[in-house]
């Protein structure tokens, strides 16, 4: 697999292409964190079940301990939170590829697990998108533990009628649109109108990304006698493995996607128009980074550095 330069991020795809999202490798990757924030985001690289790319993609996650400095040998608290933002390019990938426009994707699954990697113990916490589930057509709340036997995502649900695949219960976003395609108006100052633009192609046009906050939780740990503790995304129960040897050596060999297995630790699952995606990601950075990679032939995901992840330095006696 070859990690592309352009991330793909929506996951949304139809059989006659593929969305892809848009931004540099190299941009974000993170850096050690001051009162508990890691730069612009800590990197994951992910695998898809529908092409052989790996893309990467940053997402936000706050730290924020207590007590605060954290006691040598000490339980503490850590409130976890953060974000995952789509950019404006991402959204725009979607609704030039999808026949009618990208509308809505329905966040079917999403996992993402904080992480200690030294400095303390504790078990991993799965963050959660802040959105509430709703039944697709009026829009009525509901429970996915109502869905009936089948695959998620893809099934009707009790709470929602009719009950039908039609109507799935899910956590729906929906996408920046303006149909503001006349000269001098709001798609024409983003360059999306005239021949073969998003106002030709549907008669409107993508203003923004999006932000997707996840739910704020509570992780419990126990702090070593000394060091520092840091925190990041999963990367030790992802199923990804060191490649051991080759002009490759130390790079990621990440695990396949596939919507119809359990979603893991750091993974999604989405649909658009009934159509299923997945992603399976890894805490990453792109191995041909100077400061955080490793020496590697191809542009391929490597483990992050510690020094790119969010740490706190333990205070060597309580007083």
């Amino acid at each position: 697999m070859r990690l592309v330069a352009r991330v793909f991020v929506l996951l949304l795809l139809l059989a006659t292409g593929v969305v892809v999202g848009c931004a540099a490798l190299g941009e974000g990757n993170g850096t050690g964190g001051t009162g508990g924030e890691a730069g612009p985001g800590l990197s994951l690289a992910c695998t898809n079940s529908e092409t052989d790319e790996i893309s990467l993609v940053d997402w936000e996650l706050t730290v924020s301990p207590n007590p605060d400095p954290i006691e040598s040998g000490r339980p503490f608290t850590a409130t976890l939170d953060g974000a995952a933002v789509f950019e404006e390019s991402y959204m725009d990938a979607g609704h030039e590829a999808l026949p009618e426009g990208l509308l809505e994707i329905n966040m079917v699954d999403f996992n993402a697990t904080v992480q200690v990697r030294s400095g303390a113990t504790g078990p991993d916490v799965i963050l959660e998108p802040d959105i509430p589930y709703e039944c697709d057509h009026d829009r009525k709340a509901c429970s996915p533990d109502n869905d009936l036997p089948s695959v998620p995502g893809l099934v009707g649900n009790a709470d929602c009628e009719p009950v039908s695949a039609a109507n799935p219960c899910g956590r729906f976003l929906l996408a920046p649109l303006s149909k503001d395609c006349v000269p001098d108006g709001v798609c024409a100052s983003r360059g999306k109108t005239g021949p073969g633009s998003q106002c030709e192609l549907h008669g409107s046009c993508i203003t923004g990304g999006v932000r997707i906050e996840l739910q704020e939780t509570t992780g419990q740990y126990t702090a070593d006698a000394q060091g520092t503790v840091l925190f990041g995304w999963d990367d030790q129960s992802t199923g990804a493995t060191i490649e051991e040897e080759g002009p490759n050596k130390g790079t990621w060999v990440l695990p396949e996607a596939d919507y119809y297995e359990p979603t893991g630790p750091t993974a999604f699952r989405v649909t658009s128009v009934g159509y299923p995606v997945a992603a399976e990601c890894t805490m990453g950075v792109d191995c041909m980074d100077p400061d955080s990679g490793v020496d590697c032939l191809d542009s391929l995901p490597s483990p992050t550095p510690n020094a790119a992840l969010i740490s706190f330095r333990i205070r060597a006696e309580a007083f």
